[in-house]
């Protein structure tokens, strides 16, 4: 396997995280907590003061804007990028 990412790869690679960027700051924060630091949910509730049912909504609405950022078409300056 290639150390280097070809084109597509790049390109969910940027989509992702201009996604992530594009989310609401709790949102962020929870979606963050869960995929990176691999918290539970309960966990997440205990360090942000919200109930778990909360931090179901808030990772809900992140990964709402994740499915809308890496279903969107080649943007066409995105050939210039690289």
């Amino acid at each position: 396997m290639s150390a280097r990412m070809n084109r597509e790869d790049r390109l969910r690679l940027w989509r992702a995280e201009r996604a992530v960027d594009r989310m609401e700051e709790m949102d962020r924060k929870v979606f963050l907590a869960i995929r990176v630091e691999e918290l539970s949910y309960s966990e997440i509730a205990q360090r942000f003061g919200i109930t778990v049912a909360d931090v179901e909504w808030h990772f809900a609405g992140s990964l709402r804007v994740l499915m809308v950022a890496m279903d969107e078409k080649d943007p066409w300056w995105w050939r210039f990028r690289f």
